[in-house]
């Protein structure tokens, strides 16, 4: 069955275009999809009831289109039922030019526009036009309620088709409550906790820097937030899935340090970086400085995007695991995989729906191939991973992001149900357990070199390393990559990394110095 909005659309002479253009075999594969966009579901329900306005094109006598806009309280254009909606047309508005249209051609297209989530309802469908003179109360039932406007008569539209499509090119604009809506929910101090680095602090850092200029802050959940960062040096945005940045931020010490974010940035999404960051009641200093300090206008340091997360190439299907602020890189995973026709299914779980960001896109890029869960809701709805990965598959890849102890699941369950190492893909945001409280100063001696070397309590034993100058290799920094792994003669190893095997911790003569430390105070490496 044709899909009926791109049947009535689709004529010979635009055949004819799309052949001219070479796209005309993307067409035929619209033309044969088995979607059927006849009849409105609670998608469209929920989407078309939330507009405050949209615009309308009508058709005269001679062929001439007319395309008006209409505007209204949220909710003033209405769902009827699965095949109709209604407006009330309020007095002050004759309208002469649409209505009079429907008159000679009762075929009408409604566009509905969705500004801040770049996204647009196109409707088909044929106008009746019922006056309060012919219909008093069924007029008087599509007034908004409190609204201060009588209406004189109802646009009554039943749906021949309709279709979502084309974010490209759409500006994001919002309202000023879309605006305090989306501000973080504690506004910034008068004083500051930190200040920004500046230019010479950041040089003592390195020299691949690039200094960006933050352009927008969008609060996408209970505390956590979207920054969208400019470079101004004319560094080219080139949207990776899975990658990210580290942004130059200052500690409660004062000292600067460099923490890594990654990107949510669409395939479309070339003008600056966007990230989304988690503000953590307990958290290290970059949660902190991001929500607290920076102002839309300021000037930041970033090293460029690196991916140490990638997309596997040809994958027959992709399976995306996220646990709340672990969206981040799934969901620029999922923009990809959209926009390359590819197939995939996102599993998304918080503790609560007020903690769940970027659901409504989500729920776009997926439809019914996105799945949430709420732990902490009642009743909760809990991911079952036994099920999700129940049968190893040839050709089918396995992203997860978020928590420790979600990544060390799907790790574990995957492996027993037999799934190949390489179609196992990880990225750990955060690591509660890489500091505790009960942490105690440790002295490392290297055997090779002669040198002792203390580390704090609060200190990695890849930083002690590095900050007397030993030279070891690291990447992540979160016990997820084993670059920084490090070969032990002596010590009891406290292993809080997720990379590296059962065997590599039983035998305990390795470790991933960025986070693991010894259940003692003395370490002996082989360095």
């Amino acid at each position: 069955m044709p899909h009926p909005y791109v049947k009535r659309l689709f004529t010979e002479s635009v055949k004819n275009m799309q052949e001219e253009y070479g796209v005309r075999e993307t067409g035929q594969q619209l033309e044969d999809t088995p979607v059927a966009h006849d009849v409105f579901a609670e998608r469209e329900r929920e989407f078309i009831e939330t507009r405050d306005s949209f615009y309308m094109a009508t058709v005269n006598s001679d062929g001439w289109p007319y395309v008006q806009h209409r505007g209204g309280p949220k909710g003033f254009l209405r769902v009827i039922d699965k095949k109709t909606i209604a407006f009330p047309d309020f007095r002050g508005n004759d309208q002469y030019i649409s209505v009079g249209n429907l008159r000679s051609s009762d075929k009408i297209s409604l566009i509905l526009m969705d500004y801040p989530n770049r996204r647009r309802l196109k409707i088909l469908g044929y106008c009746r036009i019922v006056t309060e003179r012919e219909d008093l109360m069924q007029v008087a039932k599509l007034e908004p309620e409190g609204y201060g406007y009588s209406a004189h008569r109802a646009m009554i539209i039943t749906l021949d088709s309709f279709d979502w499509n084309c974010p490209q090119h759409i500006v994001p604009r919002y309202t000023q409550q879309e605006i305090e809506a989306m501000l973080p929910e504690q506004p910034y101090p008068a004083q500051a906790s930190f200040s920004l680095p500046t230019t010479q602090e950041v040089k003592k850092l390195g020299d691949d820097f690039i200094p960006v200029e933050l352009t927008g802050i969008c609060r996408q959940a209970e505390h956590t937030s979207e920054f969208i960062l400019r470079p101004l040096d004319g560094t080219p945005v080139v949207p990776n899935a899975g990658s990210h940045i580290r942004i130059a931020v200052r500690g409660h010490d004062e000292r600067i340090k460099v923490n890594a974010y990654s990107l949510i940035n669409g395939p479309e999404q070339n003008a600056a970086f966007h990230i989304t960051v988690l503000k953590e009641t307990d958290g290290e200093c970059g949660s902190y400085f991001m929500h607290d300090t920076p102002r839309i206008g300021d000037r930041l340091y970033i090293q460029p995007p690196k991916n140490d997360f990638p997309l596997a190439k040809n994958a027959a299907h992709s399976i995306l695991i996220a646990g709340g602020i672990g969206i981040t890189p799934i969901l620029s995973m999922a923009r990809a995989l959209q926009a390359s026709d590819a197939s995939f299914e996102i599993h998304y779980t918080t503790r609560t729906r007020t903690q769940m960001a970027f659901k409504q896109q989500v729920t776009e890029l997926a439809g019914d191939n996105g799945h949430f869960y709420y732990s902490k809701e009642e009743p909760p709805t809990k991911l079952d991973l036994n099920d999700i990965l129940a049968e190893a598959k040839v050709g089918v890849h396995i992203y997860v992001c978020g928590p420790k102890a979600l990544i060390e699941a799907v790790i574990t369950i995957a492996g027993a149900k037999g799934w190949p190492k390489e179609q196992i893909h990880f990225e750990l945001f955060g690591n509660p357990s890489a500091k505790q409280e009960n942490d105690q100063p440790i002295e490392v001696a290297l055997r090779k070199s002669g040198k002792t070397i203390q580390v704090a309590k609060d200190q990695s034993v890849l930083d002690a390393l590095l900050d007397a100058g030993v030279t070891v290799g690291f990447s992540c920094k979160r016990g997820e990559c084993a670059s920084c792994k490090v070969p032990v003669l002596e010590g009891d190893i406290d292993h809080r990394d997720i990379v590296l095997d059962s065997y590599e911790k039983k035998a305990g003569n390795v470790m991933c110095s960025c986070v693991s430390r010894v259940k003692g105070n003395r370490l002996v490496l082989d360095l």
